[in-house]
């Protein structure tokens, strides 16, 4: 990974992926951070550690992932650093790397692997249409079982 960060923080099309090597004894961050993210152009946030102040969140708007949720307050100094590739459930996240995220969870796609992704995502929209039918026809196993 090439580090490329701009000294401007605010940008369109930013999802914060903060990595803290699973620790769960404070949150990372509330409500009024995700609110402020969110004024900066923030369009989510990642963390593997914990988020506080649900109701808040959720009245912010900035989709937020992380493994659990704490009422302890985050530190308010220290230790971070901004732009540096890292490290989120045991696999390495960069500066422009695709995430992608829903109810269900959160993909990175690499800056390297975008073209092949985006090769076989026409495969995979045909396959699951058809596994999608298949159900909706009666189907009682995937086909694979047969």
């Amino acid at each position: 990974c090439s580090r490329d960060w701009s000294s401007d923080v605010c940008s369109s099309d930013l999802v914060l992926m903060v990595a803290t090597d699973q620790f769960t004894a404070c949150a990372v961050t509330g409500d009024l951070v995700l609110g402020m993210a969110k004024n900066c152009g923030a369009v989510g946030f990642v963390t593997d550690g914990c988020v506080r102040d649900l109701v808040g969140i959720e009245n912010v708007g900035l989709p937020a992932w992380s493994v659990g949720v704490t009422p302890n307050s985050p530190h308010r100094s220290g230790p971070g650093a901004i732009g540096f590739p890292i490290q989120l459930a045991g696999h390495r996240v960069c500066s422009g790397d695709v995430v992608v995220a829903d109810r269900d969870g959160v993909v990175v796609i690499p800056q390297a692997l975008l073209e092949t992704v985006a090769q076989k995502l026409p495969a995979v929209r045909t396959a699951e249409a058809a596994a999608d039918e298949a159900v909706r026809e009666g189907a009682k196993r995937p086909a694979f079982l047969k």
